[in-house]
């Protein structure tokens, strides 16, 4: 990119915070003017601008996970080649203004202005700008000291790093900060699931830590999943990742698209342009196994519904393909899994047993 064009990309993205501003109902002062003029230089915004003022007073104003999912899907796809609206849900909320988006952003030919688009996509839903203001950690003294992040079960949360990179943390996950963060180290240690949207430091990498491997940003957002018995995957939506194995040390650099599995004793599984949606549906409160173990099935299930999975026998040989949702009522969610394995479930309290079903039952 020309220093010209850097130039002309730091003029728009200053005009469409002010639009973002605007259409949330928190113009700074000197903002409307700048708007005005600028809506009326083009009637293309202006009516996507009114459009956006009309929808966003029918929806309430975004948690900050869902402010970090919709900020998150900004950057990947602003980095994609191909970018897509990432979709996430039915019901009137944020979610719902990616899809009016959708539509608007199919009229726009210049890059820029679909990237100006997802940004009113988050402004417009809410007062979005209280929530990107300031890091989680925010004193010297927590700087310099590890820090624990932790969301409940079912529950996505967000966290924000003190040096910028965002973190949306999947149900029932932990994201502890070493010590010294953003002062010379910039490493995580992660158990459960997480998306990371990092600031690139070239000399200062950030490292995200689990069980079976590292995982090195080289500039990108990416999602790790890692539930120790079950080794670790990734999957990049834009840029780069180092993949790095702790049982035997090998190392894979990703590229956007690309998504890798790390077995618990090293072995690390590359897939090249093979990630899909299902990869990170999970921000969209969609749990998705394909062709998963138990063991998978058993952690995924223990951070999403808080129940313990044990199947008997031969069963534990079985795998799961299958969608669930966030809200589905874990006995549900066990009735599916034991007739997937063809078992029989049992329940007692908070766990989950399948059994092999009876001779002659009906599976």
């Amino acid at each position: 990119m020309s220093d010209q064009d850097r130039r002309t990309d730091t003029t728009e993205n200053a005009d469409w915070e002010a639009l973002a501003r605007f259409v949330a109902g928190e113009a700074a002062p000197g903002d409307e003017e700048r708007v005005q003029r600028l809506l009326s230089a083009d009637p293309a915004s202006a009516a996507l601008v009114a459009a956006l003022q009309g929808h966003a007073a029918e929806v309430a104003a975004p948690t900050a996970a869902e402010t970090e999912h919709a900020l998150l899907a900004v950057k990947a796809r602003r980095a994609a080649s191909a970018p897509q609206v990432e979709r996430r849900g039915r019901e009137a909320s944020p979610r719902t203004m990616v899809l009016v988006m959708d539509a608007y952003r199919r009229r726009w030919q210049d890059a820029r202005l679909r990237a100006a688009a997802a940004v009113l996509v988050v402004a417009g839903a809410g007062l979005v700008w209280r929530t990107m203001a300031g890091p989680a950690v925010t004193t010297t003294a927590a700087l310099n000291s590890p820090s624990h992040f932790a969301s409940a079960v079912g529950a996505i949360d967000s966290v924000s790093l003190p040096d910028g990179s965002r973190v949306l943390l999947g149900p029932g996950s932990e994201l502890t900060l070493a010590t010294g963060y953003a002062s010379g180290t910039r490493e995580v240690t992660l158990k459960g699931e997480a998306r990371f949207d990092v600031v690139h430091d070239g000399s200062h990498p950030f490292i995200v830590r689990t069980s079976s491997a590292s995982f090195r940003d080289i500039g990108t957002v990416f999602s790790v999943h890692s539930d120790g018995s079950d080794g670790a995957r990734v999957s990049v939506s834009a840029g780069s990742v180092a993949v790095v194995s702790t049982g035997n040390r090998s190392q894979v650099t990703l590229k956007a698209g690309d998504r890798a599995q790390v077995a618990v004793e090293g072995a690390v599984r590359v897939e090249r342009a093979a990630a899909t949606d299902d990869d990170v549906a999970w921000t969209n409160g969609r749990l998705i196994f394909r062709d998963a173990s138990v063991e998978q099935v058993r952690a995924d299930l223990r951070r999403w519904y808080g129940v313990e999975l044990v199947v008997d026998g031969v069963l534990a040989r079985k795998t799961v393909t299958s969608t669930f949702e966030r809200h589905d009522a874990a006995r549900d969610v066990g009735s599916v899994v034991a007739a997937l394995m063809g078992g029989r479930l049992e329940l007692a309290g908070d766990t989950l047993r399948i059994v092999a079903a009876a001779p002659g039952a009906q599976k």
